[in-house]
């Protein structure tokens, strides 16, 4: 084993290396060229050069199965050296490039990354309907056109404002269900396999809003109606779902009066507040008799479609 050793030069120590001492290992460098893309079974070229010279270095290719071992190739002379593929694989492969080391030079690797073409499928999702009630059942269906080794087909739903979400998988053709409570992207996703390339179509539907009515003010029930003091102003309080802070409601108010019903007052848009809750007052003079019917409405936005509620009877009495 070498060591130091201390030795007397003129009444003095000095330190010497000992004969065969190693000397430290250089780094040696790769560099790789490669085409960003090739044709699945074309042919690819890879360049390169290793900076120590002539050596032999190993090569692999990662691609969707996984890692493979291919033929050593060498660099001269001058360090150049040209790797030949032809990647049945579709999708990325990574050419990874190794020298293992020697005496003189500590390892050293490179990669370089091909995007190989895959064909083209066909992917479609549709629906039973376009817009529907809150929460009513939205029937989904999607194809998968012609693959290779995979025919897996995933169903996602992601809601305005909400996170996507997996509904369903299946092979080839999948049917899913889906109950839409605002407006919904819809897609179905083909991840690829080794000669088609990736695919997702997708479909929006909307949703009605929700409207939750409930009359406020009354003294008693009889059949349908609510029934009222002709004192007492009727009031429909209302609440949207999902929720629409700041969103506008309409009002419609009719009165029974010679066998048929015949509007009697109308409101554009009062306001909900950050709660989504709203409401009116049908304000004025009220006979004995007298029957009314109340309702709101929403008229649509960007997130839910339009809706209008049930109406709300009521009658007044002494």
């Amino acid at each position: 084993m070498a060591r130091w050793t201390a030795i007397a030069i003129g009444g003095a120590a000095a330190l010497i290396a000992p004969a065969g001492a190693a000397h430290a290992a250089e780094q040696a460098t790769l560099t790789l060229q490669a085409p960003a893309s090739v044709a699945r079974a074309g042919s690819l070229v890879v360049t390169g050069t290793f900076s120590a010279g002539p050596a032999s270095l190993t090569v692999t290719r990662k691609d969707l199965t996984g890692s493979h071992t291919l033929p050593a190739i060498t660099a001269d002379a001058g360090g150049a050296f040209t790797l030949r593929d032809k990647p049945m694989i579709g999708g990325t492969n990574t050419y990874t490039v190794v020298f293992a080391g020697d005496a003189g030079h500590d390892p050293t690797n490179q990669q370089v990354s091909v995007a190989v073409s895959r064909r083209a499928t066909k992917v479609t999702i549709t629906t039973d309907a376009s817009t529907y009630r809150y929460a009513a059942t939205a029937k989904i269906t999607a194809k998968l056109g012609t693959t290779h080794d995979s025919r897996t087909l995933c169903v996602y739903a992601q809601p305005a404002g909400g996170d996507k979400k997996k509904i369903k998988c299946g092979s080839g053709t999948v049917t899913a269900t889906y109950k839409p409570t605002r407006r919904t992207v819809l897609s179905a996703s083909f991840a690829g396999d080794q000669w088609y390339a990736p695919l997702t179509a997708s479909r929006t539907v909307k949703a009605g809003a929700k409207i939750e009515e409930v009359l406020v003010g009354q003294y008693a029930t009889s059949g349908k109606y609510k029934l009222y003091r002709t004192s007492v102003d009727p009031a429909l309080a209302v609440r949207v779902s999902p929720a629409h802070p700041g969103g506008c409601i309409g009002f419609t108010a009719e009165q029974y009066r010679s066998g048929k019903w015949r509007t009697l007052a109308t409101a554009k848009c009062f306001r909900l507040d950050g709660d989504s809750i709203g409401g009116g007052t049908l304000l004025g003079s009220h006979s004995s008799g007298t029957t009314y019917r109340l309702r709101a409405s929403f008229a649509g936005d960007s997130t839910s479609g339009a809706a209008t509620g049930a109406w709300q009877y009521l009658k007044f009495t002494k």
